[in-house]
Order: C-alpha cells, then sequence, then structure tokens
C-alpha cells in the first residue's frame, strides 16, 4: 500500500489561508502569497516538487471549504488533480466530475481513498482543520509542510486548536528552493 501524507503550505509565522476567505478570495487576503512556489513564478526547483506530489498518488483528500472556494470558485468546477478526490463535508455539497463527498468522518474518506488509490499515495491536503484532525488521529505516514517566506499576520493558523497528543517527528529531508522551504517528515515511530 501506499503512503498517506499530508501537503500544506504555510507562512513562516504559522498561517495557512490569508483572513476573510472568499470565492473572491479563495486563498483569504493575500493568502496567494503562501503559494507563489507553486503557482505564480515558479523554479525548476518548485515544481519538481509539485510534479514528485502526483508522481505516486492515486486519491487526494481535501475539505469542503478548500472545494467550494478554490476548486468550484477559481478552477471553474474542473478538477486540478489528475486522480479522483474526496471532499470531506458534513453538509450536503453538489460536486462536480472527479469529487467524491464524504460526510462519515476523516476515517471513512482514508478508507475510501485506499481503495481508490491502491498501491499508490494517498494526499492529504487543505484546509487547515482536515489536515489537524488527521495529525490528531494519527492517520498518516509523512507531513510535508511548504513553508513560504511571508509572515501574513493574520488568517488561519495551522495549529491553532489543541492537540491532546504528543507527536513526535522526525526529518527525512529539508529542500530549499526560492520560492519556498519544503520540510518532509515522518512520525519518529515509523
Amino acid at each position: 500500500m501506499g503512503k498517506v501524507f499530508l501537503s500544506i503550505t504555510m507562512s513562516l509565522d504559522g498561517f495557512v489561508a490569508g483572513q476573510e476567505i472568499s470565492q473572491e478570495n479563495p486563498m483569504g487576503i493575500n493568502g496567494q502569497l503562501l503559494h507563489k512556489w507553486l503557482f505564480a513564478g515558479k523554479q525548476k526547483e518548485d515544481e519538481a516538487i509539485a510534479i514528485d506530489m502526483f508522481k505516486n498518488c492515486g486519491a487526494v483528500i481535501l475539505g469542503s471549504r478548500t472545494y467550494t472556494t478554490a476548486i468550484d470558485g477559481v478552477w471553474e468546477s474542473q478538477s486540478p488533480f489528475p486522480v479522483p478526490a474526496l471532499v470531506l463535508s458534513s453538509r450536503k455539497i453538489n460536486v462536480t466530475k472527479g469529487f467524491t463527498v464524504v460526510s462519515d468522518g476523516i476515517q471513512a474518506a482514508l478508507s475510501q481513498a485506499k481503495i481508490i488509490a491502491k498501491e499508490k499515495d494517498i494526499l492529504v491536503m487543505g484546509g487547515a482543520g482536515v489536515v489537524q484532525q488527521f495529525l490528531a488521529a494519527g492517520l498518516f505516514d509523512e507531513v510535508h509542510i511548504h513553508i513560504a517566506p511571508i509572515l501574513l499576520g493574520k488568517g488561519t493558523r495551522l495549529f491553532e486548536k489543541e492537540n491532546n497528543r504528543v507527536v513526535e517527528l522526525t526529518k527525512i529531508k529539508v529542500i530549499e528552493t526560492p520560492g519556498a522551504t519544503h520540510l518532509f517528515l515522518k512520525p519518529a515511530d515509523k
């Protein structure tokens, strides 16, 4: 079976999105600055990391807020993913081709993703709440945090909520590029 990896971009001061997320501002105010490494003026090194993210990926898990503001709004209902994606949502939402809504929580989403991905990896991405849930439950093999060289000041923090579980991580590798510092970590006990 492939690995389950959490991947998210974060500012140096811990924000994964700017404040006031909306259809007009899917990453929040100044949130697009977090993802310059991924979208704007990509460097060869950053592009290689983005390509590697999907190289062995068989399924994606994301939250409903990320879907409704970023995918449905920015990508105009076209999937930016080369693989099927599962959207975690406690409410009924309409999704486009390539997406499936899962309303039974992260365990159910992960079970479905494993069936879809078969032997390939599962990418768990934004938003912060989804990543926090997977971290708290210990349902991951690796954490990839892409630290953008910016102090955002306000917005949604990745580690805002208390986690009653200590998770010791071991460095797999660190890649420094012009657009971000990419941390690849795994639980120390794996």
